[in-house]
């Protein structure tokens, strides 16, 4: 056990000095965007959330949010900031000034939580620490409006540093592996009750009924199950053979939380998050097999 643990780090250690096609980071790009421009989406209508006088906190005084409010910007400021946040994530997804899109959409997320604070989530988090990843790789190279504009049509894409890819991964490892430990240092959840709480709760909860006292049993199980899930995610996405498993039952986890609580865009984004354990090499011969096999229907019909 021990030396097949020495293997994977080392080979994962040598991973950050390689390159790999383009498709994952591309792929990537427009899967965040279109998460980015649902996250804008719920933060609707923009009278209410990013004006200063709708329901934001209070501008300090002497700051530049103060100086805005004091001179009767904070509207214009807040339509601007909105609009110029969705072009850049409608950007991103498509594809065009790739690479800088990616920057504006970070900066501007950043942003975002110094001009207000008070409607954003841990999805918002998510998806600024996943575009942070991003913006160290070239996300244009295939996919995207700029490669259909500048390559040539036969030309191959070059391959790319993979290592943000795998900065991408011990973000996410990082991610579940604190949500584990600030998990247990609650009793509801070391009791077995947390879950219980969170779906009779009306803030989060989608069922319109109570939860049974019989289900108790199996909402303790679901609780410390998803401790235990958050803690060993580092460690098992670590092995090949326990890779896929892990990520099958995290999609089940986060397809359950989507079911079950109103959490925004959070299950969205780990799902998403989740194209960054894909092998490099398997997402260009996937779509490349299924062009193929298009292919061979409209030749044969």
């Amino acid at each position: 056990m021990i030396t097949h643990l020495r293997v994977v780090i080392g080979s994962w250690i040598a991973a950050w000095s390689m390159d790999s096609p383009p498709h994952q980071f591309a792929l990537l790009r427009i899967v965040l965007g279109a998460t980015g421009l649902l996250g804008m989406a719920g933060l609707t209508p923009v009278d209410m959330f990013w004006p200063l006088n709708g329901l934001a906190p209070i501008p300090s005084p002497g700051g530049p949010r103060d100086f805005l409010d004091a001179h009767g910007l904070g509207t214009v400021t807040g339509w601007l900031l909105f609009s110029a946040l969705t072009a850049v994530f409608a950007a991103m997804t498509i594809g065009y000034r790739s690479n800088a899109a990616v920057l504006a959409s970070f900066v501007g997320l950043v942003g975002q939580m110094h001009w207000n604070r008070l409607p954003l989530s841990s999805a918002h988090q998510v998806l600024v620490v996943l575009l942070f990843c991003l913006v160290w790789a070239d996300s244009s190279r295939v996919w995207s409006v700029d490669a259909w504009l500048t390559r040539s049509v036969n030309a191959p894409p070059a391959r790319v540093p993979s290592w943000p890819l795998l900065l991408m991964r011990g973000q996410v490892a990082l991610i579940y592996f604190s949500s584990g430990l600030w998990k247990i240092s609650y009793p509801m959840w070391r009791d077995g009750s947390a879950v219980h709480w969170a779906l009779s709760l009306n803030i989060f909860h989608r069922l319109p009924w109570p939860v049974p006292v019989s289900w108790s049993p199996v909402v303790a199980a679901i609780t410390w199950s998803t401790v235990l899930f958050e803690i060993f995610f580092p460690l098992l996405v670590l092995f090949r053979a326990t890779r896929g498993p892990t990520l099958v039952g995290g999609i089940l986890l986060h397809l359950g939380l989507l079911v079950m609580l109103e959490l925004g865009p959070f299950s969205y984004l780990m799902m998403a998050s989740y194209l960054a354990f894909v092998d490099p090499d398997r997402i260009p011969d996937l779509f490349q097999r299924r062009a193929r096999l298009r292919h061979r229907v409209n030749s044969s019909s």
